[in-house]
């Protein structure tokens, strides 16, 4: 665990120490809610991917080295964001046409895979390009990246809606945070070494909240509005 807790051989401080807390509880709460709902074993599906990625971070850190530093933050994004995608083809996949159950065939169920990445890939790197803006614009700490870039994806990934609706369950907001650490994490310890030095120490840092949730606000629409066109919503 102390290995776990420990990123460039700096143990985390207070604040990182008190949201990994914060992240433990409300998984358990969440959990012991739901249950294990088909949401909640997705849920611990991508948890279980980021701790591996925690575990060989050093290892996946050092991948496709020969692209540029933006190329590969966007491309390994986007790869992660695909396999997360996949584990979200059980509960709650781009389309609810394609979900994944009991009854469905592996060949039934790789194409609907397939079909989910045709329009969520796309805007995966629509959005990694508009946070590699940001990151190579203005200073982040690992720490300040991993927390204001979950908190973007949550709340543009739909979260923004939710958490209007039920303020209460700000309470959980790690919970589907855990959602985008685990496409987050290993592409910026990949490119953080070779981002421009002259990165602004600024409050416009968090201008990235609103910037990634108006980019899924535009994706969103963009791909419902496909959905419908190819009878798939």
């Amino acid at each position: 665990m102390r290995k776990l807790l420990t990123f460039g051989g700096t143990t985390l401080g207070i604040r990182p120490k008190i949201y990994c807390f914060w992240t433990t509880v409300s998984i358990l709460l969440a959990v012991a809610l739901a249950g294990f709902s088909s949401e909640s074993v997705t849920r611990l599906l991508v948890i279980v991917f980021l701790f591996v990625q925690i575990a060989w971070r050093s290892t996946l850190a050092k991948v496709l080295p020969w692209f540029s530093p933006k190329t590969r933050f966007i491309v390994l994004g986007t790869v992660l964001a695909a396999v997360v995608e996949g584990c979200h083809m059980i509960s709650t996949p781009v389309f609810r046409s394609l979900r994944i159950g009991w009854d469905t065939s592996f060949t039934q169920g790789l194409l609907y895979y397939v079909i989910d990445l045709l329009f969520t890939v796309p805007a995966y790197l629509v959005i990694f390009s508009v946070i590699w803006y940001f990151i190579n614009q203005y200073h982040y700490s690992l720490w300040h990246y991993v927390v204001v870039m979950g908190l973007a994806h949550t709340l543009g990934d739909g979260g923004i809606f939710f958490f209007l609706n039920a303020p209460q369950m700000l309470l959980f907001l790690p919970y589907p945070m855990t959602n985008y650490h685990a496409i987050d994490l290993i592409p910026f310890l990949a490119v953080c070494d070779r981002l421009r030095p002259e990165r602004l120490s600024s409050p416009f840092a968090y201008l990235a909240v609103p910037g990634v949730i108006g980019t899924y606000l535009v994706c969103g629409t963009i791909i419902k509005l496909l959905g419908r066109a190819f009878g798939l919503e």
